[in-house]
């Protein structure tokens, strides 16, 4: 019975520690990837912490596809910096029809902000975004 008890201690304090792990280890991050279309296609993200822009953090671009097996894949298209406006921004010269691969069906794009490291003096939190492609 004691070991049951210790068990489910131990227990509530894990969980409650993962609940609360961004905030109590980083500054939590907001990214929002904008829709893109036409030729060339500019894929563009905006990262920001309580409301104010992140400059310098580095965002990786990926497809969003179907698979042949009807799976959702993602391929990495590229990575940017964000401005000082938290802006990081991608050129695609050949639009839409660059990202496409065979087998696949291109359904948008995710952007990503995966922080390892302090960034100007402050350790953020990942965050991530879906954007449509047309």
């Amino acid at each position: 019975m004691l070991i049951r008890n210790l068990l489910l201690v131990l227990l509530a304090v894990a969980a409650s520690t993962a609940v609360t792990a961004c905030s109590a280890f980083c500054t939590s991050t907001s990214l929002e990837a904008r829709p893109a279309s036409g030729t060339p296609l500019t894929l563009e993200a905006v990262l920001t912490s309580d409301g104010s822009p992140v400059s310098g953090g580095r965002v990786a671009f990926y497809t969003r596809a179907t698979g042949p097996n009807g799976g959702e894949e993602g391929r990495l298209i590229a990575q940017a910096t964000t401005d000082s406006s938290g802006v990081a921004r991608h050129v695609v010269q050949g639009g839409r029809a660059a990202l496409d691969y065979p087998g696949a069906t291109l359904n948008g794009y995710k952007a990503t902000f995966d922080n390892l490291d302090k960034l100007n003096g402050v350790r953020y939190c990942s965050s991530a975004a879906e954007g449509s492609i047309s």
